[in-house]
């Protein structure tokens, strides 16, 4: 009887262990999040008043010319993927270099999201589905790097009540466009000499019959 109780009381001080992990770690992602939310809340209100730009971007997409692309709110998520090819083929013991490897153009996927006025989401899509139509390149900034030469490949859309019908959420998938300068050599190409029409030598008699 002593060891059924004491196996209960065993099970059900686990159980109670368990419950209080799960209950300490849900928690502390609660509190995580709600202390990123303040910070990221926080610095975009602090930027509002930023007039002389003196504050560095976080999360961002810059054009060419170092300026944000167009006007969102937040930049919600940022996933890289990044992909290398190995040949199938038999390879030497010992053989295995860098040429045996290709290294495939980077992805990024952002999540961007925009609140505002009609004429304010209006903009902000016009923008994006402007960028996916052309070949301009643009730079994705994150705090931990920035990644450039990035050209806007698919775009895609989300509104809902559930939501609320001033945010429109995009979703943005990039991919790295390598670029190479082409470099020109000085040589010299000798021009052809044309010598006109040859005539054809005449051939006598005599040499003809030599042939038979």
């Amino acid at each position: 009887m002593a060891d059924i109780s004491g196996g209960v009381s065993d099970y059900l001080s686990n159980g109670a262990g368990a419950l209080a992990n799960k209950a300490v770690n849900y928690g502390n992602k609660w509190l995580n999040s709600k202390i990123n939310y303040g910070v990221n809340y926080a610095s975009n209100y602090i930027r509002q008043f930023d007039y002389l730009g003196i504050l560095p971007e976080r999360w961002t997409l810059l054009d060419d010319s170092g300026q944000k692309a167009f006007d969102f709110d937040s930049f919600n998520k940022a996933s890289i993927k990044s992909e290398s090819k190995v040949i199938h083929a038999p390879v030497e013991n010992g053989g295995f270099v860098m040429y045996n490897k290709l290294t495939t153009p980077l992805e990024v996927n952002c999540i961007l999201i925009k609140r505002g006025f009609p004429q304010d989401l209006q903009a902000y899509v016009d923008a994006l589905l402007e960028y996916g139509d052309s070949t301009d390149l643009l730079s994705i900034v994150t705090p931990d790097k920035e990644y450039q030469s990035m050209n806007l490949t698919k775009v895609a859309f989300d509104r809902s009540a559930e939501n609320g019908v001033d945010i429109i959420i995009a979703d943005c998938s990039f991919i790295e466009v390598r670029q190479v300068s082409v470099e020109y050599t000085s040589a010299k190409v000798a021009k052809k000499t044309s010598r006109g029409k040859q005539q054809a030598k005449p051939t006598s008699m005599l040499s003809a019959l030599k042939k038979f």
